[in-house]
């Protein structure tokens, strides 16, 4: 059986789908992550061939019956990223392989290939391409420069904050102070800053902060919709910089899409991003999206084959 796959390699996991030329899903499977900045090379290898072969597994396919392979990675950033990255994929298949930012195959997945997309997960970035081919990006800056604003840190790093003017006494104690000590098993000034020492020394685990202050923000708590409100207003602004970059506007209709738990999972941060947007932007399309990453992947390895063929 012919079939193309797609690859979406994140932090935490990775996703690989296989489907046949005509776009039925055939196999899928969610393994180890096979980042190449958090671990060797050898590693990354052993653990790319592990999934891949799992995914094989599951149908019984064959590496020659692969037409084409797009891999969306987290770390290719820089062009030294792509030839490290591209070496983790040499030699799989003897098809086209392609290696690309994994907010390349989360765009497709989401826009088609057109228009632009906010990622906000646990850090934050924007990606978009034109009707011409354009592209541009974004954000993507880490925390300790204020980057990644809107993010899961984002919002984690103010919720903790909001938690240490209340324990200054510069503001009362509320529902949002409350949540965050409790689920950091915070009492006292100290306790904060023991966090926050484990936080700079890259020790914290973020123990889902986001989603307290959007628990809080449900019950109407105004802290907790401030910093949501704040954390859109962000959002918009990486939106907008991609839309005016590559005049999306221009297009009838656009598309921009929200990925990312802290902002497509978040009903206030996606409901105050959608609408700025269409306040500013009347033809504007707000989307979240459908399907995952791998599947943005598979379609972009059909339309290469498209291409192609084309150009045969």
């Amino acid at each position: 059986m012919r079939y193309v796959m797609g690859v979406d390699s994140g932090g935490t996991k990775y996703l690989v789908r296989a489907q046949t030329l005509k776009g039925e899903n055939i196999a899928q499977l969610q393994g180890p992550p096979a980042a190449h900045y958090s671990m060797t090379m050898e590693q990354a290898a052993l653990r790319v061939r592990e999934n891949i072969d799992a995914c094989l597994a599951k149908f019984g396919g064959k590496r020659e019956d692969c037409e084409c392979l797009v891999v969306g990675t987290t770390g290719l950033d820089q062009p030294e990223d792509q030839e490290t990255v591209e070496q983790l994929y040499r030699g799989l298949f003897n098809c086209p392989s392609i290696c690309v930012n994994d907010a390349v195959v989360a765009h497709h997945a989401v826009t088609g290939g057109v228009g632009a997309l906010v990622i906000a997960g646990t850090g934050s970035v924007a990606y978009g391409r034109n009707s011409a081919g354009q592209e541009a990006r974004c954000g993507g800056w880490p925390p300790v420069i204020f980057g990644d604003e809107g993010s899961g840190t984002w919002i984690s790093l103010h919720a903790i904050s909001h938690l240490s003017r209340v324990l200054d006494g510069r503001l009362p104690a509320d529902a949002l102070s409350e949540r965050v000590a409790q689920r950091l098993g915070v009492r006292r000034g100290e306790d904060l800053v023991a966090v926050c020492i484990d936080i700079e020394n890259k020790r914290w685990t973020n123990p889902g902060l986001s989603a307290v202050v959007d628990q809080t923000a449900s019950d109407e708590c105004e802290s907790a919709m401030a910093i949501l409100y704040d954390a859109a207003n962000h959002t918009v602004a990486l939106a907008d910089s991609i839309i005016t970059r590559l005049t999306l506007y221009k297009e009838e209709p656009f598309i921009v899409g929200a990925w990312g738990s802290a902002i497509a999972k978040s009903p206030l941060h996606f409901a105050r991003f959608s609408e700025a947007l269409r306040d500013k932007y009347p033809n504007v399309q707000v989307r979240i999206s459908e399907k995952d990453a791998a599947e943005g992947a598979c379609e972009m390895a059909r339309g290469y084959l498209r291409r192609h063929e084309k150009a045969l």
